[in-house]
This record gives C-alpha cells, structure tokens and sequence, in this order.
C-alpha cells in the first residue's frame, strides 16, 4: 500500500507514537525534493499541536540521512516525504527494539498508523502550534558521512587501488564519499559508472546485480529489518538501516577490481 505524506497519516503516527513511548514522543521529518518542504513544515506544526516534538531536516536530502539521523538524535520515528508525495516511515527510539532503530516501520505497524490516519474526520480542524519545533543541523550530513568513510575503509585491502568512477549525483554525498576514500572521479566517463537516484536508495552501474553483490560480499547488511530487491543495498548495520544506495555505491568503486 502507498502512503501518501498529509495531514492524516502526521496525525496517525502522531497517535501511533503517542502510545507507544506513553509521553511526548519526537518524529523526524525529512523530505526529498524542496517542492515538499511546505508539506513537511505543516506536518511539523501538526505533530507538535498533537503533543509531540519535531525536528526537520536541514534540507532536501536523501532517505537515507533520514534513516541515519533517527539513531543519531534519540528519536521514536521519521517520516520521509518523497517528491511523488509517497511516505517512508522509520521507527527508533522508544517505539522499537534497539535492534530495528532507523528501520522502516513493519507491515503490522504500518497498519495501526493506518488505522489512525483513517479516523482523522478533517484535516482542516487538526491542532497546529505555531512553532515549537526543531531543525536537525547540517552537521548530520558531515556525521553520515564520517561514519560512512570508516565503515567503508575497515572493508577495504589497504593495498587496494581504487577503481575511477563516473558519477552522476545530484545529491552530491557520493562524490563527497569517494573524495574521502581517494577514488578517482573519471571525468571523462570512462570509469566504472555509478548513478543513485534522488532518494539515495537505488543504486546504478555499468555491473550486473549478480556483480554488484560479489564485489561488495560481506559488506552488505542482511538484516530482516533492511528492505530488500533489485538495486536496494545496505553497507551498515549499524546506523544506516534504510536501504542505503549512497554507501554501498562508494563502497562498490573502492572494492571493484580494476
């Protein structure tokens, strides 16, 4: 089922949350393109209206900072909006085991958020504040990536050479990764091919899936609690539970044979 980011599923997992921490529980909320940012500010006002405290991302960025800030602030869940108006909804905190922080919430979860998004009669008559919330700071992004460079250094040979890579990033957190790892940008596109879309979960290159997952072998998460499919891959257990394109395409271009 596709959720679509509103006033509703804000107050759904508002109550959610609520019961779960039994107190003032704090969602993070994230969003992929700035077009959504209106959205995610109205949903600030709703959670804090509803009893609950919310931090914001900085900016537009992708999932997968969403997923990592979740551990890194304390928080009992995110939501991320994507561009297409979909939710993503991770839980952390005192809503889940310490095990599945930064995860994406359960089926058997995402029906009882679903559940209390029916029941919202209006939208319109929902409590807003004023203000009240948060901003998560820009130096999330630098601790995603910190910690992104030495799990992916402890993978590697130290006597490996990187591959040069080709990167089409509009994010721009690959290249920044691959700059900390001393990979070789290939300018000129002859390189190993490395694209992740928008939202930092999929991942693309010029290496079948069947190759993707033999470089990168035990580099990669098989926790139940990471999505799984084509192109969807996780290079940390530890923090980065979404299912994280961004630091298992850095990975790939510093593990790759040449």
């Amino acid at each position: 089922m596709t959720r679509c980011a509103g006033p509703s599923l804000f107050a759904g997992i508002a109550s959610f949350l609520s019961a779960a921490t039994r107190g003032r529980f704090r969602l993070i909320i994230g969003y992929e393109a700035s077009h959504t940012g209106d959205l995610a500010r109205d949903g600030a006002a709703i959670i804090e209206g509803l009893g609950g405290h919310a931090l914001l991302m900085p900016r537009a960025l992708p999932a997968p900072l969403t997923a990592f800030s979740v551990r890194m602030v304390m928080a009992d869940g995110a939501l991320y909006i994507r561009s297409s108006g979909e939710a993503l909804i991770y839980l952390g905190g005192r809503a889940v085991d310490r095990s599945r922080e930064g995860a994406l919430a359960s089926e058997a979860e995402l029906s009882l958020i679903d559940e209390a998004a029916v029941a919202v009669s209006d939208e319109a008559t929902l409590p807003r504040a004023e203000g009240g919330w948060e901003c998560v700071g820009e130096g999330m992004i630098g601790a995603y990536v910190d910690r992104a460079v030495s799990r992916i250094s402890s993978l590697s040979d130290a006597v490996h050479v990187p591959t040069p890579v080709s990167v089409e990033d509009p994010t721009g957190l690959l290249t920044s990764l691959l700059e900390r790892l001393g990979v070789p940008i290939d300018e000129a596109g002859a390189g190993l091919p490395l694209r992740v879309c928008c939202e930092g979960r999929t991942l693309c290159s010029s290496l079948s899936e069947e190759q993707v997952r033999t470089t990168l072998g035990e580099a990669l998460a098989m926790s139940p609690a990471i999505p799984a499919g084509r192109g969807l891959y996780c290079v940390d257990p530890a923090f980065v539970m979404d299912a994280d394109a961004i630091s298992a395409g850095a990975a790939l271009a510093l593990l790759a044979p040449r």
